[in-house]
C-alpha cells in the first residue's frame, strides 16, 4: 500500500500540472466568444478549479467525515483569499484592489452571504431542514444561482477592458474554441481523479498524526485542492489578466459554498452543517472577516503599500496565519 504522504504529494502535483492548462484555455474561450475575462474568471474557471474541492468533499461525505469535508471548503476559501496577497507580491506595482474593477465587490458580497448562512446553520439558530437537507444550504444554492445571473448581467453592461490583452496573447496560437474546451475538460478529468486519491490520503494522515480532520481538511487538504486556483491565478497575472485573476479567487470561494449544498444532498445522516464540530465556526468567521478586508480595499482604492503589498492584502495574509495557528491549537476534531 502506497504511503499516504507520497500519495498526497503525487496527487497534488497532478492537480498543479492540470491546473496550469485551465487558465490559457479559458483565455482562448474569452477571446473567441467575447464574453469577458471577469465573467470567465468568476464562473467558468471555478467550475474546473473547484473540482478538487467538489470531489474531495463528496469523498469525505462518503466516508462519513463531515469535519474533513467542511474543513476543506472553508480552508480553501481562506487560502484562496491569501492568493490576492500573492498577486500583490508578484506584481509589485501597488495595491491590487486599486487597479481592478469594482465589480468584484458583487461576487465578494455574495460569498459573505453564503458563508453567513453556513455559519447560522452550524450555530443551530434555525435548526430547520427540508428532508435530509438543511434549510440554510438551500438558501446558499439559491444565492449562488441568483448571484451567477447577476454577475453575467453586470458583465454584459461593461466594456471588456482586458479583452484586447486576451486577443493579443492568444491569437498567436490560433486555437479554436472547441479545441480549447476539449483541453479544458481533459485537464478537469485529471483533477477529478487526483482529488479522490487526495482525500483518502488526507483521511489517513489525519488519523495517523492525530492532528484531526478539521485541521487537516482546513490546511493540508484545502491548500492542495486549491492548487488549481493558485496556478490559474498566477498564470492570469503573468499574462496581464488581473481582473480574471481576482475574479477566479472570489468565484472559487462562491463555488465552494455551493459545493456545501451538493455535499448536503449526498450526506445520509441529516443536514451536513448540523453534524460538524464547532471548530469550523472559526474558519467561517475568518472567511467573512478576510473577505470584508478585500471589499474595503476595492471600495477605498488606496494607492499606499506596505512591504510591496496593499494594506488590505497584508491584513488578509496575517489573518490566514492567525487562522492556521488557531486551528492547530484547537486540533483533534
Amino acid at each position: 500500500m502506497i504511503n499516504p504522504w507520497l500519495q498526497f504529494l503525487m496527487c497534488a502535483l497532478i492537480i498543479v500540472l492540470a491546473g496550469g492548462r485551465l487558465t490559457r484555455t479559458a483565455a482562448v474561450v474569452a477571446k473567441n466568444t467575447g464574453i469577458g475575462t471577469a465573467w470567465i474568471g468568476a464562473l467558468m474557471l471555478p467550475l474546473a478549479t473547484s473540482l478538487p474541492e467538489l470531489v474531495t468533499t463528496l469523498r469525505a461525505v462518503a466516508i462519513d467525515s463531515p469535519d474533513l469535508a467542511l474543513g476543506n471548503i472553508f480552508g480553501s476559501c481562506l487560502y484562496n483569499l491569501t492568493l490576492l496577497a500573492l498577486i500583490d507580491l508578484l506584481e509589485g506595482q501597488g495595491p491590487l484592489t486599486a487597479r481592478v474593477s469594482r465589480g468584484h465587490i458583487i461576487m465578494a458580497s455574495m460569498s459573505i452571504m453564503t458563508v453567513s448562512f453556513a455559519t447560522v446553520a452550524m450555530i443551530g439558530v434555525l435548526d430547520l431542514s427540508i428532508g435530509r437537507i438543511g434549510f440554510e444550504t438551500v438558501i446558499i444554492a439559491l444565492i449562488y444561482i441568483f448571484g451567477s445571473r447577476l454577475l453575467y448581467r453586470y458583465e454584459q453592461k461593461q466594456v471588456p477592458i482586458e479583452l484586447d490583452k486576451v486577443k493579443s496573447r492568444s491569437s498567436k496560437s490560433g486555437q479554436s474554441t472547441v479545441s480549447a474546451l476539449v483541453q479544458f475538460m481533459l485537464a478537469a478529468a485529471f483533477i477529478v481523479a487526483a482529488g479522490v486519491l487526495l482525500t483518502d490520503a488526507s483521511d489517513q494522515i489525519a488519523i495517523s498524526t492525530g492532528l484531526g480532520h478539521t485541521f487537516v481538511g482546513s490546511i493540508f487538504l484545502a491548500i492542495s485542492t486549491s492548487l488549481p486556483e493558485t496556478v490559474t491565478t498566477i498564470t492570469a497575472v503573468r499574462i496581464g489578466l488581473l481582473d480574471m485573476a481576482v475574479a477566479n479567487v472570489f468565484g472559487a470561494n462562491f463555488m465552494n459554498l455551493f459545493i456545501v449544498f451538493i455535499a448536503d444532498l449526498f450526506y445520509r445522516k441529516g443536514p451536513l452543517l448540523y453534524a460538524v464540530s464547532e471548530n469550523n465556526l472559526l474558519s467561517a468567521i475568518l472567511v467573512i472577516l478576510l473577505t470584508t478586508f478585500v471589499i474595503f480595499g476595492l471600495t477605498y482604492r488606496s494607492e499606499r503599500k506596505i512591504a510591496r503589498i496593499g494594506f488590505d492584502a497584508l491584513l488578509v495574509l496575517l489573518g490566514y496565519l492567525v487562522a492556521v495557528y488557531m486551528l492547530f491549537t484547537l486540533g483533534g476534531n
